[in-house]
């Protein structure tokens, strides 16, 4: 075997080494290449579930912000409608207080001596006067007061719906 390799130059055996070298690198790049392959799938991956992510957030987002505005939009409804309730039955009270004033005043205006009056003077005419005008403001004021506290408490409970809608309750 001596002999073999007496037969062989000496730059073959450099150009073997050389090989081995060469062949070495080559399969070191390969690696990294697929490892860098790897790596950049792994980074596509990545970024379509993180793309993913985002679209199912936003999604949820404008799901949420719909339902909200659903919501309040659907108390400022009621709430209208409440109003527009008061408004009517306010209006009621206002005519029927009116009929009361006017029935008063026709009470009001009959003669002293009328067989309502316990002794028939003009102190009962002035007392009965008096009555009317004090039931009239009574009656006056009571309407608005009932109407200013029904609206007020249909703008609490409006408002109150409106953020437990919005808070998710």
């Amino acid at each position: 075997m001596t002999a073999w390799l007496k037969l062989v130059p000496s730059w073959a055996y450099w150009l073997l080494a050389l090989a081995v070298v060469a062949g070495g690198q080559q399969i070191r790049v390969l690696s990294a290449q697929s490892v860098a392959s790897k790596a950049q799938a792994d980074l596509a991956n990545y970024r379509a579930d993180v793309s993913e992510r985002d679209r199912r957030a936003a999604l949820f987002v404008n799901q949420e912000n719909q339902r909200r505005q659903t919501a309040v939009e659907e108390i400022r409804r009621d709430a209208q409608e409440k109003i527009a309730a008061v408004a009517a039955d306010a209006a009621a009270a206002d005519d029927a207080a009116s009929r009361l004033r006017a029935r008063v005043a026709e009470l009001s205006r009959r003669p002293a001596n009328c067989a309502c009056s316990a002794d028939g003077g003009e102190t009962t005419g002035e007392a009965s006067d008096l009555l009317a005008i004090v039931s009239s403001r009574l009656d006056e004021a009571a309407g608005e007061l009932a109407a200013y506290a029904e609206g007020a408490a249909n703008a609490g409970t409006a408002c109150q719906r409106s953020y437990e809608a919005v808070k998710g309750n």
